[in-house]
């Protein structure tokens, strides 16, 4: 029986991902060779552009690899390489056309055969592959209830950790967010990186890592035509977006700060003074806009109206701004105002007449305040365009430019037009 002395310390070889630098940055190594790893995220996250990356990143330095989709054809892969690697623009001998294999299987229990007759053997024609992903596993008949093909899929990642190939497996996730498939599964890979979504944001997580630090706080990505990246945007700010209560000629100040809490942290929602079924209301109407996931996201919400006066309805917009504002991490000049109840459908609602008449009094007193522009319902611009609080002074529409918007999808693709983007 041997001593702890007795035992030689081989080390951990590595995969060199060094043109990742974001991803070795949050598993904190290159990969390790033999290690199993596993992608997650719901459908259309990006788990495929991440895999291509990482296959792609790999066979330019002049490593074999082996991709086996399992919900998408050959070609389709093929597609999502060229959009991410140009291969088809650099001539069939690039390191990637020469490196990257592609090959189907018609079920994840046949992982084990194909190994052992495919792969390990001198003459097989994948031989010397040093990574093979398998993307993803619900793709190829897997449930929660198919325990031996769990055992056969464990069976496939024992059998490559022991020749020192690496494996990469791709997952989806629950409704509720927790990773697909028995816990075995989680207990048998090396290492998870979890990725969410917003907007064309990917904040990613490495909950377990054998191979060094578990990435609890997000590491944030941003989705583009080339892959994912690491985005400028880091850590979560506050936003302080200016509304109109109604009353006086002072503007309210709406300021709200997003969070997405450490993994496995419990999300909380803190709206001292307003009323909290209001803010949790206006958090849902924000779930129904496409590509926001509001859930299990820290909310810290608060608005200043001018005279300690109770909370408005035309505050609604303001807030939602604020929150997207800071959820985003995206700016909003500060000399932009916002009015306008939101209801569920995410419409933005026309003001009454008489509130309109005291906003444009208010921007008219408040000229060197800086106001440049006022957003609010497209039922309601025109009218407001052409007020003209003093006689003989200029309309409202000759002192700021008045945007009318019908709903927030609308108001999103004039604010933030360049986040309007679909995931791969």
């Amino acid at each position: 029986m041997p001593r702890i002395g007795d035992i030689e310390d081989k080390g951990k070889q590595e995969l060199d991902i060094s043109n990742l630098p974001w991803l070795k940055k949050g598993i904190g190594t290159g990969l390790i060779k033999g290690g199993i790893y596993l992608v997650a995220g719901e459908p259309g996250i990006g788990k495929t552009t991440l895999t291509v990356q990482i296959l792609g990143a790999l066979s330019k330095k002049g490593i074999r690899v082996l991709y086996i989709p399992t919900e998408q054809g050959l070609s389709d892969i093929k597609r999502v390489v060229n959009r991410i690697y140009r291969v088809d623009a650099k001539g069939a001998e690039s390191p990637i056309s020469e490196n990257l294999y592609i090959d189907t299987i018609n079920d994840l229990s046949m992982l084990p055969w194909f190994l052992n007759h495919r792969v390990l053997p001198p003459e097989s024609e994948y031989h010397g592959c040093e990574i093979i992903a398998i993307d993803s596993l619900q793709g190829g008949g897997l449930s929660i209830g198919t325990g031996e093909k769990y055992k056969a899929l464990l069976e496939f990642a024992d059998t490559a950790k022991g020749t020192g190939i690496t494996t990469l497996f791709v997952n989806h996730v629950t409704k509720s967010g927790g990773i697909a498939g028995p816990k075995a599964l989680e207990h048998a890979v090396d290492c998870i990186i979890y990725i969410r979504r917003a907007l064309r944001l990917r904040p990613l997580f490495v909950p377990k890592n054998r191979f060094g630090a578990a990435m609890l706080d997000p590491l944030v990505l941003i989705m583009d035509e080339y892959g994912l990246k690491e985005s400028p945007h880091i850590t979560a700010e506050a936003s302080t977006i200016l509304g109109y209560s109604g009353i006086g000629g002072e503007f309210a100040e709406a300021q709200a700060a997003v969070s997405i809490p450490r993994y496995g942290s419990r999300p909380g929602l803190s709206a001292p003074f307003l009323p909290g079924k209001k803010i949790q209301q206006l958090l849902k109407v924000l779930g129904t806009v496409k590509d926001i996931d509001v859930v299990d996201l820290s909310y810290d919400v608060s608005c200043y109206i001018p005279g300690r006066h109770g909370y408005a309805s035309v505050l609604d917009l303001p807030i939602i701004v604020a929150l997207l504002s800071s959820y985003l991490h995206q700016h909003v000049d500060d000399k932009t105002l916002f009015v306008g109840e939101v209801d569920l459908t995410k419409q933005i609602r026309a003001p009454e007449r008489t509130y309109l008449a005291g906003l444009a009094e208010a921007l008219v007193e408040s000229q060197q305040k800086r106001i440049q522009s006022v957003y609010l319902s497209d039922r309601s611009s025109d009218e407001f365009r052409h007020m003209q609080p003093v006689e003989g002074e200029p309309k409202i529409g000759d002192i700021v430019e008045v945007q009318g918007v019908a709903d927030l999808d609308s108001l999103l693709r004039i604010i933030w037009p360049s986040l309007i983007g679909d995931g791969h």
